[in-house]
C-alpha cells in the first residue's frame, strides 16, 4: 500500500498506462517499495538474496473495492496496482565468490612453488660447495707423482693472487705476490710454495676489514691437508699454521 505522498506520485496526471515506465521516480519508488514487500512476501522464501526481475502493472478501477481481474493491466482508471516477480541473487555472489576463492588459491599454488625452486636452487648451491673443498683436499692430500697435483697447487695460488689484485693497496703486497707467483717448480717447492704464500698473506691481510678481506678458505683447506701429511720438508712451515 502507497503511502499518501508516493500514491500522489503514482496517480500524477501525466503518469499513465501507456507511459509509467518512462517515469524514473515511479521507477524507483516501485523497486523501493519491492524490497520492502521482499522481506515479507511469501514468494521469497528460501531466497538468500532477493532480486527483481520483472515489474507488471495491474490495475483496479477507482472506487472499487477489490481488483477485477487480477493480474491484468487495467485499461482505465487512475489508482495503479504492481506486481513485481523475485528471483535470488545468491547465484551471482556465489559465482563472485568463486572467482575470488580461485584466485585466492592460484596465488597461494604459485607462491608454493617460487618457495619450493628457491629452496631447490638453495640446495643446489649449498651441496656444490663441500664437493669443491672434498675435491681439492682429494688433490691436495694424495696423487703427488701426478703432474694434475703440481697444476691445482699452481691454480689454488694463481687463484688467490686474482683476488689479491683486486685490493687497492695491492701494489704494497710485495713479499706475498713474490710467494705466491706461479712458476715451473717440483712437487716439494710446489707445497713449500703454497704454504708460504698462504701464511703470507694470511698476515698481510689481518688489517682489512672482513667485509673486503680475500677468501682465503680455499688455499687454507688446501695448507691443512697437506700439512696433515707430517712430511719433514714441510715441518717448519706448517709449524707456523
Amino acid at each position: 500500500m502507497f503511502s499518501k505522498a508516493d500514491l500522489a506520485t503514482v496517480t500524477a496526471p501525466d503518469v499513465k498506462r501507456g507511459n509509467w515506465r518512462q517515469h524514473p521516480e515511479v521507477i524507483r519508488l516501485i523497486e523501493r517499495y519491492a524490497s520492502e514487500v521482499a522481506e515479507l512476501s511469501a514468494l521469497t522464501d528460501g531466497m538468500h538474496s532477493p532480486e527483481v526481475t520483472e515489474i507488471n502493472l495491474v490495475g483496479a478501477v477507482l472506487g472499487l473495492n477489490q481488483t477485477p481481474i487480477l493480474n491484468q493491466q487495467s485499461s482505465d482508471g487512475k489508482v495503479q496496482f504492481f506486481q513485481v516477480s523475485f528471483r535470488d541473487g545468491k547465484s551471482k555472489r556465489i559465482s563472485h565468490s568463486n572467482w575470488k576463492k580461485w584466485l585466492k588459491l592460484l596465488l597461494i599454488a604459485t607462491g608454493a612453488i617460487l618457495a619450493v625452486v628457491l629452496i631447490y636452487l638453495m640446495i643446489i648451491k649449498l651441496s656444490q660447495l663441500p664437493q669443491r673443498n672434498t675435491k681439492t683436499n682429494e688433490i691436495c692430500g694424495s696423487n703427488r707423482q701426478k703432474s694434475v697435483y703440481s697444476e691445482e697447487l699452481q691454480t689454488i695460488r694463481k687463484s688467490l693472487i686474482d683476488d689479491l689484485a683486486r685490493l687497492p693497496d695491492w701494489s704494497t703486497f710485495k713479499q706475498a705476490r713474490a710467494q705466491c707467483i706461479a712458476g715451473n717448480l717440483g712437487v716439494n717447492q710446489q707445497e713449500q710454495r703454497l704454504i708460504q704464500c698462504f701464511l703470507t698473506v694470511r698476515n698481510r691481510v689481518k688489517s682489512i676489514p672482513t667485509v673486503t678481506r680475500p677468501d682465503l678458505s680455499r688455499i687454507e683447506s688446501c695448507v691443512r691437508t697437506i700439512c696433515s701429511q707430517r712430511r719433514s720438508h714441510l715441518s717448519s712451515a706448517c709449524k707456523r699454521l
